[in-house]
Parts: structure tokens; sequence; C-alpha cells
């Protein structure tokens, strides 16, 4: 395997993980290379040379950087439009043109929503993909998850990770500036994401891996540094440390076999409010609704555990009512049966995350709860953060509703699109059971 990352600790984490990692489970990566330098066209060229055929999805912004390939050829580069979503009618189209062309390898030269089309149609068509960023705008590069919106329900798909990831941070440094601000918020998600996973492993016995969460501390510790030390290093070195750490989170997602480190109830809300069910369309990117869904959480997580959790409640959650078809459907119309199924797969409420909590000791997994989330950063001091790395903050910077009943809608229903335990989900089931 080929790493090249500014922080040695990450390459020791990693090593760990994959060779000896002490949870005792055995962890792979599907990705053998991950490549940031300057020469990464001409690296990534040397190591398409095992293959006879490649061909290449970008959109219409990043075409002028598939151009710049030594392979590029018209016939076999496939333009999306530039403000093209990962939607069941973009992959149709890249797996007709796939089966036209018959290509051997296939090469994501763009950012987020590109990759995924990607990554969907070469699992599709058992073809391996390589990953060229052009932007540091979102952790989905290294993913094995392809992130969705299918037929309206947004949805998670096991797809293919990349054989390799080759990026110039030279391209990423001259994307757009909220592009990169974007990466940072979806950075700063973790947070949230990594609470919501230890809080998971603490409530219902959740697998969770120290070594992989150790990993994406240290690559939120590099975007940290970066943000706390802007004025000193260069834009090129700034985004740089971004775009590693949103390497570093997807390959903590490939050694977890899911998203667990890096999406909890923060991405809830950016799904919900992309699949468009309480609001209108948005054109927000989804790193700007990460980072405001997470200042959204974190404000509502300390004010629950300030008041003090309702135990009681907790322990007697009244499935009937919190997986009622005619509650949810006002809000998700068409896509009620989805979400009924997404969250309950076999059928029943057993099969929910909801129904794994046991709690013997309410005092002590009270004081657990409260010592994890005091462990995160000052809500207000990230908040300062994110405002200095561009970031969005508020629910309306979005170009959503600012209304109060706007926000508790989003985080009353936010966490029923994945079938995932978050202390979001645990209060929104706790104001169902109790509501007459």
């Amino acid at each position: 395997m080929q790493f090249s990352f500014t922080n040695p600790k990450i390459q020791t984490l990693l090593d760990t993980a994959i060779q000896n990692c002490p949870c005792g489970r055995t962890h792979t990566l599907e990705t053998t290379a991950c490549i940031i330098d300057h020469n990464a066209v001409s690296m990534m060229a040397e190591f398409l040379t095992k293959y006879s055929h490649p061909v290449i999805f970008c959109d219409e912004n990043t075409e002028r950087f598939a151009k710049a390939m030594p392979f590029y050829t018209a016939e076999d580069c496939m333009v999306f439009p530039g403000k093209a979503h990962a939607t069941e009618v973009q992959t149709a189209r890249g797996n007709a043109w796939l089966q036209e062309r018959k290509p051997d390898v296939l090469i994501a030269c763009g950012s987020g929503s590109l990759h995924d089309i990607t990554r969907y149609c070469a699992n599709a068509a058992g073809l391996p993909f390589v990953s060229y960023p052009t932007a540091a705008s979102v952790d989905g590069f290294m993913s094995g998850i392809a992130a969705m919106t299918w037929y309206g329900q947004k949805l998670s798909f096991a797809s293919t990770p990349p054989a390799a990831v080759f990026a110039d941070p030279r391209i990423s440094a001259e994307a757009p500036a909220r592009l990169t601000a974007s990466g940072v918020g979806d950075v700063l998600g973790k947070y949230t994401s990594l609470f919501d996973w230890h809080l998971s492993h603490l409530l219902t016995g959740e697998y969770e891996c120290p070594t992989i969460v150790a990993l994406t501390e240290a690559a939120l510790d590099g975007v940290l540094d970066a943000l706390q030390n802007r004025e000193n290093i260069s834009v090129q070195d700034y985004t740089c440390r971004v775009l590693e750490a949103l390497l570093v989170s997807g390959l903590a997602m490939q050694l977890t076999g899911n998203s667990r480190p890096a999406s909890a109830a923060e991405h809830h809300m950016s799904h919900l409010w992309e699949m468009a069910v309480i609001n209108g369309e948005t054109e927000a990117l989804h790193g700007e609704q990460v980072a405001v869904g997470t200042l959204a959480v974190m404000d509502t997580y300390k004010a629950a555990l300030e008041k003090g959790l309702d135990w009681e409640t907790v322990s007697h959650l009244q499935y009937d009512k919190i997986f009622s078809a005619e509650r949810l459907a006002p809000v998700f119309g068409q896509m009620t049966a989805g979400i009924l199924q997404e969250n309950m797969p076999d059928g029943t409420p057993a099969s929910s995350s909801l129904a794994g909590i046991r709690v013997d000791d309410i005092a002590a997994a009270d004081r657990e709860v409260k010592a994890l989330f005091a462990a995160l950063p000052d809500a207000g001091k990230l908040r300062a953060l994110a405002e200095s790395a561009g970031c969005m903050t508020a629910i309306a910077e979005t170009g959503l509703p600012e209304d109060d009943s706007f926000r508790e809608k989003s985080l009353q229903y936010a966490p029923y699109v994945r079938n995932r335990l978050t202390l979001l989900k645990i209060l929104s089931a706790c104001k169902i059971t109790k509501e007459q």
C-alpha cells in the first residue's frame, strides 16, 4: 500500500488497524494508494498502465482537468451536468454509457456527487475505479458507500471504494473557497458523529473500534490546527490539510465497513433537507448543511443533557407511536413505506436501533453520557471556528426556512432517515412517546 499523509500519526494508526487492531477485528482496505502530490496525474497514469481501456466520468466544471490527463480522449470521457446530483437518473445514464464503451477501469474526476455516481456505476458494472478529487469539499472520495437520492429518498448503497486516489493539492487550492469551506463543515461534523457512536456503544453495545476513532480524531486535529494557524500557512497547505482529513475519513469508513465514524445525527439533518420533504429544493452543498446540522445538534444535545434525559421514558418507548405510518406520512409522503423499512428492516420494532438500548444502571449511564458530551469542544468555540473557515452556521444561510418550527421539525424527523442510533433519535422517540 502507498499512502502519503503529512501527519505521521495517521499512518501509524492505519498500520495498527490493518495489522493487529486491539479491537480484535480484521480490518481491510480496498484502496491501495492515496497520494496527494503535484505529480498526481503522472502517478495516476503509471498506476493505470495495468489497464487497457480507462474511461473518465467528470462534469462540466471538471472537464478541463480530465482533458489534461495523458490518456484522455473525447469518446472515452462522459461529461455530466455541472450541478448533477447522485440520483437514479444520472446513474442510469452512466450505466448505459459504460455498457457502450466497455472499459476495464473508471476514473472519477470531480467532487462529491460525481464520485457517488462513479462508485455506484463502477459497482454495478463490476469495474474498479480511481479517484481524482478536484476540491477538498466532501469526505466521500474514499468511501465504499454511495450516498444517493433515490426516487426522492436519501439512501446509502454499498458500492465500490476507489482502487486508488490521486490528488494534486494545487488543483484543490484553486477550487472555489466555498468548496473548501464545505469540506471543513463535513470534517467538523465528525464531532457529533463520534459522540453518537460512543453513545450507541454505551447504550446498545454496538461495535466500536478505538483505533478507528483515534484515526478520525487525528484527522480532525489536523484541520483544527490548520484553522487555528491559518495566517501562518499557505492556501495550498491549508487546503491540503482539509483534503487529507476528508480522505482519512473515507479510509475510516472502509475500515469499519460502514459510515458510522463519519455520519450520525448531523448528517441525518442534511439528508432530510436533501430529500426536500419539509422544504423546497436547496442549493446548499452537503458540507454546508452538515456544518449547520452539527451546530443545531450540538445545541440540542447540550440543552437536553443540562435538563437531564428522561431515562424512564427511554426504557418504555412506545414503538407503535414512534413508527406510525399515520405520523410519518404527512412528512415523508410516498416515501413513508421506505422510511419504515429503513427503520425496521425485518418489519418489526425489534430490528430498530432504538430497540437495542439496554440500561441496567441509569445513574451510571447518565454520568457517562454527560461525560461523553463534556469531552466535545464548546459549541460556541466550534461555531467560531466554523465561521472562521467560511462555513455556514445558521439554517437560514442555506436558503432553508429560518423559523423555529422548521428547526424543530428538522430535529424531530431527521433521525428517521437512517436506522442508526443517535441521541437525537432518542430525544425524538421520547417526545413522541409522551405525546397524548
